[in-house]
């Protein structure tokens, strides 16, 4: 019997550049996928339990048994009772406890356990296919594509109603690309497999029987076919690399973008004189399946390529292509046949103009400051009516602007817009595509902080040994940062008298961004007595409690400024410290001054990078 197998394949499937099509050709291809061993079904038998009360000893077979009379009476029952055992009159049996009608062997109560009226185990059949299956004999069908699939998986046996379901080799879930259980549906109450073959393929899988506790496997291998070809599908490419086109059996030419797959459906494919197309493709069904596939020596059969233009040549190449060169301007019309079937397709040779490519002097840097909307222009030369833009990633992936970041381009006159709140430099891809063919430019986005808005500082103990406490202020808020990523709000910055504590002043933007310049900055005590100086591995401001009590440390910039409260509890003995300056502005006039600055953003770094990412969350 004749089955097949479906799989929804897009008709005339596109195979893709020259090399595309020569990977995707294998999978055309008819391959054998091996199956997994699974537990073979056991077979079925029936056994059928005696009628009589008592069973005739073992070495006694059922034709020695008779109950024919004989000379003086009839012979006796050798099953039946000694003389000397037979059972006092007193011992008969009750009439309440005489044994029910269906309560006989394999009854309650009886030694196979059985329950009334339920056959027993030795009358039980087994839950089996009549094929007999196993994973590596398994039961083959076969399909050409196209063909309509219609078989029912029957077992017999088992304690009651059977349901039956789909599974793949070894017993695992159905997976790959979809195409078989698209294609196919069981029946669960009835095992009917059903459905059209469409994917020229081999598929392994199992029929599971189930009935109570039992379950028993019928392992099938159906083999689908090509069906018939209908023409050839093949990809166009230019000989300079820019320009790509996908041509269906029935001459439908597919315009493609690389990142963007089919853009749009064209009359002919574009060239230029002086150039060429190089072609590569296979004959299919109507289902997209090769049916012309090679052998180990030859993989991909030869190909013709004849033009309406008689100058025009095709050469064939080993790889599996044609490379196809114009002799003069205007349209003609190419047939590629192969495996008994042709498709004929639309080309138009232009005389050569400019060139498509980006106007000289597009610029490719792109500045903007947060907060405020960028634009920037990116006209091209030698475009024609069809032009139109894209954004990519330096990946070649359609471009996803992340968080902070809102970018655009309009597809018909190529201007870039947008605007950002994270300052960093970006990194994307203005296409240009026309008339087929394909311009890439590189582009960095630059975005600048906006002006200064707000101080956020960061604490810590200077000689800290192994201790990580660092303390952030913002605004009002302290948070206290050692073992807990989230930080735990408190009150102060806690001290004790002669500490020297280092701090970092983060001037940000009013959307958290730090400038890449330093700020000058002035910080000042509300006790005298206190001594500040500058930690020259970080350049952070050091800061020594000489009086127990509660200290504030303001930091000015610009008409703004942030307090940071200590408490500052005493200890015993003198307290120990640098020499007063009673304030110290940082005004970046000191040569060392930038690297000082850069240092101290990167110390403080760490415990302001969670709090305020954290707080960009909110």
């Amino acid at each position: 019997m004749q089955q097949s197998c479906p799989r929804r394949l897009r008709h005339g499937a596109a195979i893709g550049a020259a090399v595309a099509v020569v990977a995707a050709s294998s999978a055309f291809g008819i391959g054998a996928t091996a199956a997994v061993a699974d537990d073979a079904p056991t077979s079925a038998s029936t056994t059928t339990a005696s009628t009589t009360t008592a069973t005739a000893p073992a070495s006694v077979s059922a034709t020695d048994v008779t109950t024919d009379d004989q000379p003086g009476g009839t012979a006796p029952d050798p099953t039946s009772a000694h003389p000397d055992e037979a059972v006092a009159p007193d011992e008969a049996v009750a009439p309440d406890e005489a044994v029910a009608p269906g309560e006989g062997a394999g009854g309650e109560g009886s030694a196979d356990g059985g329950v009334a009226g339920e056959p027993t185990a030795e009358q039980r059949a087994d839950l089996a296919f009549p094929d007999g299956t196993t994973a590596d004999a398994p039961l083959l069908l076969e399909a050409t594509a196209g063909d309509a699939v219609d078989r029912t998986f029957t077992a017999t046996g088992g304690t009651g109603g059977v349901t039956y379901e789909l599974r793949g080799a070894g017993g695992k879930p159905i997976v790959g690309d979809g195409s078989f259980e698209n294609d196919f549906t069981l029946d669960p109450s009835t095992g009917r497999l059903s459905g059209t073959a469409r994917l020229a393929t081999v598929h392994d899988f199992q029929v599971v029987a189930s009935s109570g506790s039992e379950r028993a496997v019928e392992h099938v291998r159906l083999t689908v076919r090509p069906g018939a070809p209908v023409g050839v599908t093949f990809a166009v490419s230019a000989s300079d690399g820019v320009g790509l086109w996908q041509v269906e059996t029935d001459g439908t030419i597919w315009e493609q973008a690389a990142g963007q797959g089919r853009v749009r459906i064209v009359p002919e494919v574009p060239v230029f004189e002086g150039s060429s197309l190089v072609l590569a493709g296979l004959a299919v069904d109507a289902y997209g399946n090769r049916t012309t596939p090679g052998g180990e020596d030859d993989p991909y059969p030869r190909s013709t390529v004849t033009s309406t233009v008689p100058d025009d040549r095709a050469v064939w190449s080993d790889s599996g292509s044609n490379t196809v060169s114009f002799s003069g301007t205007g349209v003609r019309t190419l047939t590629v046949s192969e495996g008994g079937v042709s498709t004929s397709f639309r080309v138009d040779v232009g005389t050569a103009t400019e060139s498509f490519a980006f106007a000289a002097g597009t610029r490719t840097r792109v500045t903007g400051t947060a907060g405020e909307p960028f634009s920037a222009d990116f006209p091209v030369t030698g475009a024609g009516d069809d032009l139109r833009y894209t954004l990519r990633s330096p990946e070649g992936t359609p471009y996803n602007a992340p968080d902070g970041l809102e970018v655009r381009i309009d597809p018909r006159s190529g201007t870039l817009t947008g605007s950002a709140t994270l300052a960093r430099t970006f990194h994307l891809s203005v296409v240009a595509t026309g008339g087929g063919v394909e311009a890439v430019l590189p582009v960095e986005l630059a975005v600048a902080p906006a002006a200064f808005d707000h101080f956020t500082a960061s604490v810590r103990m200077a000689d800290a040994g192994e201790r990580t406490d660092t303390w952030t202020v913002e605004g009002d808020t302290v948070t206290h940062f050692r073992s807990d990523p989230a930080g735990d709000r408190v009150d102060v910055v806690p001290a004790r008298q002669g500490d020297r504590m280092v701090v970092f002043a983060i001037p940000e933007d009013r959307f958290g961004n730090t400038p890449t310049r330093p700020v000058d900055h002035t910080i000042t005590s509300d006790v005298a007595s206190d001594r500040f100086g500058v930690e020259q591995s970080s350049g952070g401001t050091t800061v020594t409690f000489t009086h127990a009590s509660r200290h504030v440390v303001t930091i000015r910039y610009e008409g703004g400024s942030l307090a940071v409260p200590f408490e500052v509890s005493p200890v015993a003995g003198p307290a120990t410290g640098h020499a007063a300056t009673g304030t110290l502005a940082y005004t970046g006039s000191d040569s060392s001054g930038p690297l000082a600055w850069a240092l101290g953003l990167l110390a403080a770094g760490g415990g302001l990078l969670v709090h305020r990412l954290r707080r960009r969350r909110i």
